[in-house]
């Protein structure tokens, strides 16, 4: 422990015993005039939601992890509700996701009249238990939203070898779902931008992706820097 560090402890130390308060800022942000410039330049060009900017956003972002398009919602949110539109997904259906999540990767199976699966995760892990997963998968399960954290994604070998296990019992209910033949996965990437699985960026492995642009999440920290 070196001198500093020695003195920063014992001033924590004495804080706690004294009852005073450590204040510890959480996530501030990083905004220089770059970020100040293009928000001003924004709101002067007449467009304040979608145009020009978002569309080369979007070419941006599929440029970089390669996929043919994507497309600017207003949220994560948003966009994984839209997937289940697309899938055709609704009453009688059942969608499965993780137990260690936002709020969000449930309501919206609740949001369409599916049924909510929810799946512990593993001992010691974050990630869901990919065992569980498999046998909660049944004739009436349509999708199953993985969610990466803290920018490590989740083992989607293993998900989609668990989805190939049990294509036999997969029913599509819309075309979508037929074209398709078997359960789709529909990634919660909000927490793993930039990052890759085995080669191949997050966005660009499951069957819909949703990344998010709320504070705090990889897209709005390293966005600029990882793509410019």
């Amino acid at each position: 422990m070196t001198k500093d560090n020695k003195i920063n402890y014992y001033r924590e130390d004495d804080m706690i015993r004294t009852g005073k308060k450590l204040n510890i800022p959480f996530s501030p942000p990083d905004i220089s005039g770059l970020e100040i410039q293009e928000v001003t330049e924004a709101l002067r060009s007449g467009w304040i939601t979608t145009g020009p900017r978002t569309k080369q956003l979007e070419k941006m972002i599929s440029d970089y992890i390669g996929t043919p398009r994507c497309v600017c919602l207003n949220s994560q949110t948003a966009c994984a509700e839209m997937a289940l539109h697309v899938l055709g997904i609704g009453p009688g259906d059942e969608v499965i996701t993780t137990a260690y999540t936002y709020t969000a990767s449930a309501s919206v199976i609740c949001h369409m009249g599916a049924k909510l699966v929810i799946i512990d995760t593993q001992k010691d892990s974050f990630e869901m238990d990919y065992d569980k997963l498999e046998e909660a998968i049944n004739e009436r399960t349509k999708a199953i939203i993985p969610v990466d954290i803290g920018g490590v994604p989740c083992d989607y070998d293993r998900i989609f070898k668990a989805v190939e296990n049990k294509r036999n019992l997969f029913k599509p209910s819309s075309p979508v779902q037929e074209a398709l033949g078997r359960v789709a996965i529909m990634a919660d990437t909000a927490h793993s931008f930039g990052a890759n699985w085995h080669g191949r960026m997050t966005g660009n492995i499951a069957d819909f992706s949703s990344f998010s642009l709320v504070g705090g999440m990889n897209v709005t920290d390293n966005l600029c820097r990882k793509i410019a």
